[in-house]
């Protein structure tokens, strides 16, 4: 991914910020407050006992005045000053609190701008200057690019985030597992460099912050809520422009007075920045001739669009500055060199390039960030101290967690020194706006049956015995091509963060005591989530906004940021029978089933079939839907079989309108003695619990006496049968919604009238869905040759280990070398360390390329192109510029040239923890005296769960290896428990066990070892603890779990 300026780090608050704050606080109140104090005793305002007449007032007029009427005008004048500052005071608070811009008051100006200077450095009090950037105040900055993350796509509300447990909050002391102890670098300030690097880089030379004319009522508060989305924010604005030079004459100083006309800078994540016109530009530097325009087609990226119209790829970057944040026809702004969307109008600089050939973007100013510790703590952290209580146990937050919070941003590298770096676009994935089908399935229906396999996956961990290997796919087969090709799925928001932000919607509604909204649909796109109403309802909860009496608005990344509110137990799940149906041009379009009541799929049988499977596949599979109740025939008997019978139950069809007749009558009994309307009215009320999730039916058989469900009323109806008349009781389906699907994929819903490509799910893909998720239903499968083990620890269940975990054709060195050299890293977050001094950092392909050698020893071109670019065509040339790239930032030593059998291969001094811990594991599994010593050392290497942080269409092959290697960590993780129990140190055994549960976090049997050794050590305390997080983990994946 490009490299991009970060925000400066604000300042941390210093104590001349208090003191003005302070001095702030005090003058607001000598105001607000001490002044109308003072004028109650030198210039009350007494109110007449009777209003005077006319004649009284002229006579009053007329006399002559001894100084009393002057003295009265003043003391009116005084008040009435009072009054206006005060309320410039509370409108400017209220703003502030709120978070909207402060109406403007006709005459009232300069007492409004005092107000709102004053309370926004009173501000300074409450407020710290938090660096946006995640980085903490104080952190010597480093050389780095921007780092940007996206979010993990998991089908699981809650149990997805125990997949791995974050490391640092399990331990974080530094003395290793082993006797001896290795220094932890430290962080070290950034140094001058010598004026030849200062020369190259361009030392001194202002950074490309985007820049806005002030205007008539503009204040830096102002401007941090309109371009950076916070108030608070308005200190980073400071600090960029503190006594810069402004075309009146004037600079911005601590008092914070802006004037109209001013040029202030913003930090480079500024939003709704003006339109930058070719005459700005121009005005900027550039000559109008030497600026031409472009519109982005299908496919294009950056780099491709500098390779062909400036002559040079490795220019992008002067691309993206020339064009980030201007406005687009579409409403969004270049903000990410890897985001391009088609139809954009980009503009093209023909001097983006030095008279003497060379880049611009190779000169550019570095990129100042905050460097992120190197503590020990940031480190592969050793055993032998980790973060325990005042007995010397772990403490509670030594168990792994059940969230996930990956240590390093996905697409990030770590250079030698530490220093987080984020991945240029140059190798990026093109990325397009316009929502794709994944085997039939939208991207949604894909992530929830992959979060589905998670589940299983993790479920089969639990008893999993020592040596045995959860089943998988035969790579090849159509099973394991349909899992591959579901993990390509990417969305806007993971199905956590939807059901977060509905959650939350239901608990903001229940505590303002109102109705949850009635939704229809719901269209998700890349920027925002939009609600489709049944009813008019003009004042939406926040974060929504109203964008007209039916419809409620909220970006995407306003509710990927709205924190999940988990205060609320007893809510319900709000809408629960949320179904994904298709897309449109650009959003995901979802419908509410309990809104319909009845859908009627017509149109092209085949097509309607094909819809019909794609819904049920994911009321059945998706976390996403609420884990309704499915009744079906028999044709879905193969998923059936590999379901919860809760979730999808086949039955003779026949007697389903007779059972739906008395549900129904059952419901509407219910619902009535509890003085509500419906099922969504009594989840608002949170009342008739027993009614809260529907159950859905489907009718493919045509059969006569079904009595249509209406909306809300605890039953769904899928059909493909016509409701135009051809039931007798067709009145009490009014409500009811019609989707007709063409033959082509084209489908419209009704009565929305909204047009889509429709989800189509053949029974060969169907057949296939089934067979992968009965993979994860099997038990565990024992190596083949090996007999069944004891439950004791023995010399047959360390080569049941040993049998499993050989490498004899480890693909790279054994060792960890000198630390010099490039090392890859993958238990835990991916590193790629050592990289050569100098070198670009590398981008996500990049990185990906080099984890797949390291994993898999060699690879073809084809087999690289099936990786890496997930079957896609491609051809040598746009494979080899991947390769040249990564040799360049790597070095030619480090990956060579293909070889004459025509593959590809990493250095013979290129190292892999994996293929390390294997090493390690081999020789403290075989007998001898260093075993306990061997094991140890293999166990250090764990950081976190292997492979973590990844997501979407990332390493959508290494599924078979993750597993291989949760399992290899299990297996000695427990043998190594074990074994310090027999040796009388059942402290290590609690050490060794809670870090095997850091690759996974269901493991029973580690779970009986650590709390066989708090037994053993006399602890109840730390063995109860072990044991409540036993429990809750599995309650969350499993269901039947008591």
């Amino acid at each position: 991914m490009t490299p991009t300026y970060t925000p400066a780090p604000p300042r941390p608050r210093t104590i001349g910020d208090l003191a003005r704050g302070l001095s702030a606080v005090l003058a607001l109140v000598g105001f607000v407050v001490g002044v109308p104090l003072l004028l109650a005793v030198i210039a009350p305002l007494r109110l007449p006992q009777a209003w005077p007449t006319w004649d009284a007032i002229g006579e009053a007029l007329l006399r002559p005045d001894e100084g009393s009427l002057l003295l009265g005008l003043l003391a009116v004048i005084a008040w009435m000053g009072w009054a206006a500052f005060t309320a410039s005071v509370v409108i400017e608070a209220v703003a502030s609190v709120r978070h909207v811009s402060a109406p403007s008051l006709p005459l009232l100006i300069g007492a409004q701008r005092l107000a709102s200077t004053l309370v926004t450095t009173a501000g300074l009090l409450l407020t710290t200057a938090a660096p946006v950037t995640g980085s903490s105040a104080g952190t010597p900055p480093v050389i780095a690019s921007a780092p940007t993350s996206a979010e993990d796509n998991s089908s699981m509300t809650g149990t997805s985030k125990a997949m791995t447990g974050s490391y640092r909050e399990v331990t974080e002391a530094g003395a290793t597992m082993t006797d001896s102890s290795s220094d932890a670098p430290t962080a070290s300030p950034l140094t001058t460099p010598s004026p030849a690097v200062q020369e190259e880089i361009g030392v001194g030379r202002a950074p490309n912050y985007p820049v806005i004319t002030v205007e008539r009522g503009d204040t830096l508060w102002s401007l941090a809520e309109r371009h950076l989305s916070s108030g608070h924010r308005y200190t980073e604005i400071r600090d960029l422009n503190l006594g810069q030079p402004q075309p009146d004459g004037q600079t911005l100083t601590d008092s914070h007075w802006i004037y109209p006309g001013w040029h202030l800078r913003l930090p480079a994540d500024a939003v709704n920045l003006p339109v930058v016109s070719a005459g700005n530009q121009a005005s900027a530097g550039l000559p109008a001739a030497a600026l031409t325009p472009y519109e982005v087609v299908p496919g294009d990226t950056l780099w491709d669009i500098a390779a062909t119209h400036l002559g040079d790829g490795a220019q992008y970057p002067a691309v993206f500055d020339l064009n980030a944040g201007v406005p687009q026809d579409d409403g969004r702004a270049l903000s990410d060199p890897d985001l391009i969307h088609p139809g954009w109008k980009l503009t093209l600089s023909a001097l983006d390039l030095t008279a003497d050939g060379q880049p611009l973007s190779a000169i550019e100013a570095p990129v100042l960030a905050a460097a992120p510790p190197t503590h020990a703590s940031d480190r592969p952290l050793p055993l032998r101290e980790q973060q325990r209580g005042p007995d010397g146990l772990p403490s509670p937050e030594s168990v792994p967690p059940t969230e996930d919070e990956p240590s390093v941003p996905r697409g990030h590298t770590r250079e030698r020194d530490g220093s987080e770096s984020h991945s240029p676009s140059d190798d990026a994935e093109p990325a397009s706006s316009v929502p794709q089908l994944v085997l039939g399935l939208t991207a949604f229906a894909a992530a929830g049956v992959i979060g589905e396999l998670a589940r299983r996956r993790r479920l089969q961990h639990r008893r999993r015995r020592t040596g045995e290997r959860i089943p998988l796919p035969t790579p090849g087969t159509p099973t394991d091509e349909a899992e591959r090709t579901l993990r390509t799925a990417t969305t806007p928001l993971s199905i956590p963060q939807f059901k977060a932000a509905l959650f939350n919607l239901a608990t903001r509604a229940y505590g303002a005591e109102r109705d949850l909204p009635r939704i229809t649909t719901l269209h998700l796109s890349d920027t925002r989530l939009e609600l489709h109403l049944a009813d008019d309802d003009p004042e939406p909860l926040e974060p929504f906004t109203a964008d007209g009496p039916r419809l409620w608005t909220a970006t995407t990344a306003t509710l990927a940021d709205d924190v999940p509110l988990d205060d609320d137990p007893d809510r319900p799940e709000p809408y629960p029978a949320l179904v994904t149906v298709g897309h449109t041009a650009d959003a995901t379009v979802i419908a509410n089933l309990e809104a319909a009541g009845t859908l009627s799929v017509i149109g092209d049988p085949d097509a309607a079939h094909d819809t019909i499977r794609a819904i049920v596949t994911e009321l059945a599979t998706s976390d996403f839907t609420g884990r309704v109740g499915v009744v079906t025939g028999r044709e879905f008997a193969a998923l059936a079989a590999t379901s919860d019978a809760a979730r999808l139950h086949c039955v003779d069809t026949t007697a389903l309108p007779a059972e739906h007749a008395e549900r129904a009558r059952s419901i509407a009994a219910v619902l009535g003695a509890n003085g509500v309307d419906d099922t969504l009215q009594a989840r608002s009320d949170r009342t008739a619990t027993d009614t809260w999730l529907p159950v859905v039916y489907l009718d493919t058989s045509g059969h006569e006496g079904w009595r249509p469900p209406t909306p809300w009323s605890g039953s769904v109806l899928l059909t493909t049968r016509s409701l135009d008349g051809s039931w007798t009781l067709r009145a009490e389906a009014d409500g009811s919604w019609t989707l007709r699907a063409e033959a082509d994929g084209s489908a419209t819903l009704e009565p929305a009238g909204t047009e889509l490509t429709v989800s189509r799910l053949t029974a060969e893909d169907l057949a296939r869905i089934a067979d992968l998720l009965a993979t994860a239903e099997a038990g565990s499968a024992p190596l083949s040759g090996l007999d069944a083990q004891s439950s004791d620890v023995d010399d047959s269940e360390s080569a049941h280990a040993l049998a499993a975990i050989s490498a004899p054709d480890a693909p790279s060195r054994a060792g960890m070398g000198t630390g010099t050299e490039l090392r890859i890293n993958v238990l835990g977050p991916i590193e790629v360390l050592g990289l050569p001094t100098g070198a670009r950092p590398l981008g996500k392909r990049s990185t990906e390329l080099l984890v797949y050698l390291a994993l898999r020893g060699r690879a073809t071109g084809p087999e690289l192109d099936d990786v890496l670019w997930h079957g896609r065509r491609v051809d040598n040339q746009t494979r080899n510029s991947l390769i040249y790239r990564t040799r360049q930032r790597v070095g030619a030593h480090n990956l060579p040239p293909v070889d004459a059998d025509g593959h590809y291969h990493l250095g013979p001094d290129v190292t892999c923890d994996w293929n390390y811990f294997r090493r390690l594991a081999e020789r403290g599994l075989a007998t001898g005296t260093d075993e306990v010593q061997a094991l140890r050392e293999a166990l250090e290497l764990v950081r976190d769960r292997p492979l973590c942080g990844i997501a979407g269409s990332e390493y959508s092959w290494a599924e078979h290896d993750t597993q291989q290697i949760v399992a290899a960590i299990i297996d000695v993780a427990h043998i190594l428990s074990r074994r310090l129990q027999t040796l009388g140190d059942s402290r290590g055994a609690i050490l060794a066990a809670t870090r095997g549960l850091l690759a996974e976090a269901c493991s029973e049997t580690l779970y009986d070892d650590a709390i066989g050794a708090a037994k053993a050590l006399g602890d109840g305390e730390v063995a109860e603890r072990l044991s409540v997080r036993l429990r809750a983990t599995l309650e969350e994946l499993d269901p039947e779990y008591a």
